[in-house]
């Protein structure tokens, strides 16, 4: 295996470790693997960040926190919240 291959095994191991933190995860009231892993950009304590997107409202990004044993989905304006990591929950 190469370096840039291990460093992807590397990267695919931390994120389901993370993605295992939630108890909704462990007990199967959410997906095993994170539906939306091939956009996952980065780990933080209890939040996961993706890929932003434009919209007409300008750029968001999609997050899922860690809240009470579950990943709740939500998104992040990118020009009004940056470094805050305030989230709008979507239902």
């Amino acid at each position: 295996m190469d370096a840039a291959g291990a460093e992807r095994l590397r990267w695919r191991i931390e994120q389901q470790e993370h993605w295992r933190q939630a108890d909704a995860v462990l007990d199967g009231r959410q997906p095993s693997v994170d539906p939306d892993l091939y956009e996952l950009e980065s780990l933080e304590d209890g939040l996961r960040l993706y890929t932003p997107r434009m919209t007409r409202a300008g750029i968001m990004r999609l997050c899922k926190r860690l809240v009470d044993g579950v990943w709740e989905h939500g998104m992040l304006d990118e020009q009004h919240d940056a470094g805050a990591r305030s989230m709008a929950h979507v239902a």
